[in-house]
């Protein structure tokens, strides 16, 4: 009979206390990586966070510290032990990845508080097969994922940084995926969305956006979007 085990771990800036329950977490033992001398962050987010994760083999295991590290699209989490670990995305379903409340307050309007990541992008060039994206919208007529990733950069000698280090650049990069698995690279900008619809849809789109006033620059907005839009 499997143990059910309950252990708080400390997490966040703020000392925020979270518990991880059901069975056990899958991975290795973090790498000791020092990223003290690189400006920048590797992390989506750079707090701890909690998240609810989708296993194949444990179930969902809810509420659960983790960070995501998007240089090398890892999770790290902290398992019923206490240690940090990189989880295995072998087991790894989904995970709903909870924003620290922080960027909530202070972010951009219409901020989804949750992120869905999840694998099985890998017909997408540039992604893996455990490579975690996140899934803003997902229907049989259109499908819009975002990857995230920071670069390890060298800043150019200049006579401002006459001994430049290295640094984290932040990016992301939206796809939309059509019912024949087309895959365009877009921004999250209301017009360039609509150019890269088929033309069929085209003016069904023009009228969602129209009647609920949506900004296809906010994430809220786009949900709603491609919601509207698949159910159709």
């Amino acid at each position: 009979m499997k143990k059910l085990l309950i252990v708080i771990a400390l997490f966040c800036s703020y000392g925020v206390k979270a518990q991880i329950s059901n069975i056990s977490l899958n991975g290795a033992p973090a790498r000791l990586t020092s990223y003290a001398e690189i400006d920048g962050s590797p992390y989506l987010f750079e707090d701890w966070s909690r998240a609810d994760i989708g296993t194949t083999n444990a179930g969902v295991k809810e509420n659960v510290a983790y960070r995501f590290n998007v240089h090398d699209n890892e999770l790290e989490v902290i398992n019923e032990a206490g240690n940090t670990i990189f989880l295995n995305k072998d087991y790894v379903e989904y995970a709903m990845l909870e924003r620290p409340s922080i960027l909530l307050a202070t972010g951009t309007l219409g901020m989804l508080p949750k992120l869905l990541v999840k694998k099985g992008f890998e017909f997408i060039p540039g992604i893996g097969p455990k490579d975690l994206v996140n899934v803003i919208a997902e229907g049989e007529k259109y499908t819009l994922i975002r990857k995230f990733f920071t670069d390890l950069v060298t800043p150019p000698k200049n006579s401002y940084t006459p001994t430049p280090g290295r640094m984290f650049v932040y990016e992301e990069t939206f796809y939309l995926i059509d019912s024949n698995e087309k895959v365009e690279t877009v921004r999250a900008r209301t017009n360039n969305i609509l150019k890269s619809l088929k033309d069929s849809d085209k003016e069904l789109a023009k009228s969602i956006i129209k009647e609920n006033k949506l900004d296809l620059s906010r994430e809220d907005h786009l949900v709603i979007f491609f919601r509207k839009l698949n159910s159709v």
